[in-house]
């Protein structure tokens, strides 16, 4: 089964997927910081990239609210479908796109790019890919926010890593979604990304992630990282 495939079947399964259609709790955090600070002017017509825009929550709530240009790109056609069904917005272009290739976007053209937990299931040369990319698209003084899956204090995580191993550093083959995903400590995290943006605020929370009739507790890193190339 292809990773696409798994994220069709993940986006079909009821018991697999959010049905809010609520913003996600973190990603607002982060907006209200970005707000509170006074980083950027949101009502200014930025432009953002949401990067595994799932059913498009996220894009539709910086368009609805700010007036935001919108980017949604997703790997599943099922999410891109149920954005587009019911996330539709004038300024929002939802697309069919995998993350870990080329960006079809001009360099120094985005405001804020958005990735809520997506670009843990790339292997390592997509994922060099992703991060070259978005250091290239994001603005001088541009932020990204990045919600992945932290490998400290998640039992789960350090058990999936040891039964399930996924062939490549900290992976795992996910039993019931058919994809590997990555999860990083700390120091790793930072190592990686500050090679391409700078991490401005880093911090580890738990939440929960649905398997079947089952939630598992699992933790996770929400990182605020800014290009401070000139």
């Amino acid at each position: 089964m292809t990773n696409q495939h798994s994220w069709n079947r993940e986006y079909q399964d009821s018991q697999l997927v959010t049905q809010s259609h609520k913003p996600q709790k973190d990603f607002l955090r982060f907006i209200k910081w970005i707000k509170h600070n006074k980083h950027l002017d949101l009502y200014s017509g930025i432009t953002v990239l949401d990067l595994g825009c799932g059913v498009g929550r996220n894009s539709f709530y910086m368009a609805d609210h700010y007036g935001a240009r919108v980017y949604g790109w997703d790997f599943s056609e099922d999410a891109i479908e149920k954005a587009q069904r019911f996330h539709a917005h004038d300024d929002i272009t939802y697309q069919l796109r995998n993350i870990g290739n080329e960006f079809p976007l001009d360099s120094d053209s985005i405001d804020i790019i958005l990735d809520v937990t997506s670009s843990n299931a790339l292997n390592e040369s997509q994922r060099d890919v992703y991060l070259r990319e978005c250091a290239r698209v994001l603005k001088p003084g541009g932020y990204m926010y990045v919600r992945t899956l932290a490998k400290e204090g998640d039992k789960n995580a350090q058990t999936m890593i040891k039964e399930f191993p996924g062939g490549e550093y900290d992976t795992y083959h996910h039993p019931q979604l058919k994809v590997t995903e990555r999860v990083f400590s700390g120091p790793d995290f930072k190592k990686l990304y500050n090679q391409y943006l700078e991490v401005v605020r880093m911090e580890r929370k738990t939440g929960y992630q649905r398997w079947g009739s089952q939630s598992y507790k699992r933790n996770y890193w929400n990182v605020y990282l800014k290009n401070n190339k000139v």
